[in-house]
Formats: C-alpha cells, structure tokens, sequence
C-alpha cells in the first residue's frame, strides 16, 4: 500500500508540469501562436459575437486573395461591409463560418465570394485550422466523417484522431515549439496589435508587403485543375446554405500577377472557367464571373497576395462593378 502511495505521490508530481503547460497553452494562446492566428480570432470572434457597430450589409468570405484583396473601408466608409475571408481556408472552414455567422447575426443582403482556384484543388492548410483549434470538435467530426466518402487522406490519415486529440487539449507534443520560439509569451504583444488593426480595418489584412513581387503563385505548380470532392460538396453545400438565406451572392476572382498569370497553363484556366461556369449554371440567380484577372506585379506584396496598393485598386473596381450608386 505504501509503494503505491509513493508511486501516486510521484505520478502527480511528474503530471502537475504537464497540467501548467496544458492550462498555459489554453489561457494564453495569443502569447505564443504565430501571426497568423490573431487573424483567425479576430474573424471567429466576428462570426460568434457581436460587431461594435451596426451588422454588415455586405460580407466578405473566402480565402487569403479575398482577406488580402478587399479592403472594406475601399468600398463602404460606413461600416456596413465586413470581412471574415481566412488566409488559407477552403470552402469548408467558410461553410462553418458563415453557417455560425448566421446564427449570431441578421443576415446580410449581399455576400461577396472570392477563393483561389487552387483552393478548389487542395486543402493545403487543414493542419493549420487544426492547430489554431478554429473548429469546433463537433464540427471537425462532421468533415472526418465526410472526407471518408472520399478516401481523403489530409483529413483522415493513420494518427488523425489523437492529432485531434492534442491539438484541442493544446498538448506539448503539438504546441511545445512555439512555446519555446515566443519564450512563452514572447508574441503577445505583436498579436494583439494585429487583432487590433484587422478589427480596425473590416476584416482586412496584407500577407506581402514588398511593392513588387514576380513569383510564381500556387497554381503555377499545378499542370490541371483537378477539383478535390471534399472541398466541392463543401462549396455547393456552402452555396445551398447563402441561397436558402435568400442572399444575393456574388462569385469573383481575385487577381494573379504577371508572371503567374503567364506561366499558367491555358487548360487550367478553361477547366476552372468550366467549373464556375457550372456553378453559375447551378444557380441562375448568382453573379459568377469568370476569368482570372491579371494585375501587374507592382500590385503584389508576395508571390500569392495583393499589396496595399494592389488592394485598393481591386477594392476600387470590385465598388465600381457591383455596388457604385
């Protein structure tokens, strides 16, 4: 009895490091989390709570080129259009956003729908939307459960449950590097002045800051369009859901630079204007547009992503084409 005691009294004392860790990771996420993820707080605290004006009129949803391209204050100065796109998202963590939104808010009358064609093709950053705990458990069962249909082995690879395990325990094994790389709380200060200017600023953010970027985008790596199911059901349920809402959808592209935009394939471009010509097909009442826009590279701040001075022109025309007096 004494030797279990001594073996109890051990356990707890070798557990009690590991509790601080686990209860460090939940209560301060801010202090060691990348850049990245005061942007996913800032937009799931959009979506779940209130605004600090009235509710938008306009939503802005999608991907990185939609989080980075529109800048809301470009369009609307009163307050009435935001931003929730994610750097990285698919249409799948979209669904669940907009999917919550509506839940917590009125629904806006015009939502505006801008991701990468590549983001139809891969779910590059589920990993991501994992680690930064974006999804709910519930919700992130529902897409398993789903991706089985597929055999999608991003979602359900050999170790996917205790990864999901550890990442919404916030366990060391998964989150021990950037605690030692931040010093614990070494971030703090630099993410809450992020949340702070993409709060200021609608939902928007810049990714690249360089005044000229030639680099070759994502797609550039790709020889075909070739959709990923998984993400597809989730677009169309993604679209099922705005028209039951009765809101008035607008389907754009973001801009490629130059030397994207030339290194391309034609036939990845034509499947991807087939697919969206088959979404505008599927629903009539839409605006989709076709064709993927090219801005000269003095637009881009990185090789994927509009700069400031890309943005506000893009902001500009978006105004200009779909809500100019």
């Amino acid at each position: 009895m004494n030797t279990f005691i001594r073996l109890l009294k051990k356990f707890i004392l070798l557990a009690i490091p590991l509790m601080l860790v686990c209860a460090y990771t939940f209560l301060n996420p801010m202090g060691y989390m990348s850049l990245e993820y005061p942007m996913w707080v800032e937009e799931r605290d959009a979506v779940h709570g209130p605004f600090d004006s009235s509710e938008p009129e306009i939503l802005v949803v999608g991907d990185s080129r939609a989080k980075s391209g529109i800048i809301p204050k470009e369009i609307v100065e009163d307050g009435s259009i935001y931003n929730i796109a994610i750097g990285g998202s698919t249409a799948i963590e979209m669904y669940f956003a907009v999917k919550n939104y509506l839940k917590n808010h009125r629904a806006p009358e015009k939502v505006l729908l801008i991701f990468a064609p590549f983001h139809f093709t891969e779910m590059d950053n589920w990993d991501q939307t994992l680690y930064f705990n974006y999804l709910s458990a519930a919700e992130v069962l529902e897409v398993k459960k789903d991706a089985v249909r597929y055999g999608t082995k991003k979602v359900n690879h050999n170790g996917s449950f205790a990864d999901l395990l550890s990442f919404s325990l916030r366990l060391p094994n998964k989150y021990m590097d950037a605690l030692i790389t931040s010093r614990f709380n070494g971030n703090r200060a630099a993410n809450l002045k992020k949340y702070a200017a993409v709060r200021e600023d609608g939902g928007y953010t810049a990714f690249g800051e360089d005044e000229y970027n030639d680099g070759l985008s994502y797609e550039t790596h790709k020889e075909d369009f070739e959709l990923d199911p998984l993400v597809d059901e989730y677009y169309i349920r993604l679209l099922d859901l705005l028209k039951d809402e009765g809101i008035d959808v607008i389907i754009e592209q973001a801009p490629l630079n130059t030397a994207s935009h030339e290194a391309i394939r034609d036939e990845y471009f034509a499947d991807y204007d087939d697919y969206m010509q088959g979404i505008a097909d599927r629903y009539p009442s839409f605006s989709v547009v076709k064709g993927v826009p090219e801005y000269d590279n003095s637009c881009f701040g990185d090789n994927n992503h509009l700069n400031r001075r890309g943005a506000e022109k893009f902001s500009r025309e978006i105004k200009e084409k779909w809500f100019g007096e």
